[in-house]
């Protein structure tokens, strides 16, 4: 049985018999003020806390705000990259512990156990050597974000590298290779890292934004299964090949795979036989309609897939 928790995105609507309790909250370093105003006014039960390192502005405009007096490593580490800043990740130990201070500031005023997730996202190879060190910079993080978070799960994400030889590296964590990894580096240790499994990334990964096939969708999916006990939750959502820009996050699973029917069966079996333990999972329909999010949910449960509460 497949079990998915249900997790609102943005401001968009599952069915209406699927009332989620959770909603996804911007958690990052920039534009604090705004978004510890928004956590506040939430009106679901629970939260899920997703951090994210980029900001759509120069790096001069973060400077001059009034946070990087509370968080100098952070502020002092932040670099410009085309049209945004990006923050260094997972490059130190004082990072990974001032990160975890800026979530403690964000969420002040609001009750710890109504934190159900933090997403964190993956180191930069220019900042951060390897998967191993990663961890070794993130236990910091982690010690501390428990302690204050206790009712929390901590899930990284994998990222997809879409410009090859870009500005800033590329992220440690985008290849279904890298998933098992990490996995395996975090069973032989004592951390309780988990991982979110955003598929259509994964998939881009391995091929690029264009059309799947049955024999790609299976290639990248199927070797994951081993180490499924590490995936506490999955982001699923359409790509409009159509849109050269802004296609991402924006349909539904028919248009994200040209309405070609045996496809989109192929892509939700394999999402079955993935996630066939019972377990329950986070689950985060990424795309920013309404119409969108009801047509994925459908397809899901459709499938057989069973949305439930949280824990």
């Amino acid at each position: 049985m497949v079990r998915f928790i249900p997790v609102r995105y943005s401001s968009t609507a599952y069915p209406s018999d699927i009332p989620p309790k959770i909603q996804e909250a911007t958690a990052n370093f920039f534009n604090f003020f705004k978004h510890k105003k928004t956590l506040q006014k939430t009106s679901l039960p629970y939260l899920s806390l997703h951090t994210d390192p980029g900001y759509l502005g120069k790096k001069d405009i973060f400077v001059a705000s009034k946070l990087p007096n509370e968080f100098p490593i952070i502020s002092e580490n932040v670099f410009n990259f085309g049209n945004r800043c990006v923050s260094k990740l997972w490059f130190n130990k004082k990072w990974s512990k001032e990160f975890s201070g800026f979530l403690v500031m964000l969420t002040e005023g609001i009750e710890p156990s109504r934190i159900k997730v933090i997403e964190v996202h993956p180191p930069f190879d220019t900042y951060c050597d390897s998967l191993e060190i990663f961890l070794q910079i993130y236990e910091a993080f982690e010690e501390i974000a428990l302690k204050e978070f206790p009712a929390a799960v901590i899930n990284i994400k994998n990222r997809v590298n879409s410009v090859p030889n870009r500005k800033g590296g590329k992220f440690l964590l985008s290849t279904n290779h890298d998933i098992i990894k990490l996995s395996n580096l975090i069973s032989k240790s004592n951390l309780k890292l988990k991982l979110v499994l955003d598929i259509p990334q994964l998939l881009s990964e391995h091929h690029g934004n264009a059309l799947l096939s049955e024999k790609k969708i299976k290639e990248v999916l199927a070797p994951i299964r081993d180490v499924r006990d590490y995936i506490s939750g999955t982001h699923i959502w359409g790509y409009d090949l159509n849109e050269e820009k802004g296609g991402q996050h924006g349909a539904d699973l028919n248009t994200y795979f040209n309405n070609d029917k045996k496809l989109k069966t192929c892509f939700l079996r394999e999402i079955c036989k993935l996630f066939n333990d019972g377990k329950k999972r986070y689950f985060v329909p990424e795309v920013g309609s309404t119409t969108a999010v009801q047509s994925i949910v459908n397809d899901l449960r459709n499938t057989g897939i069973e949305f439930v509460e949280p824990e």
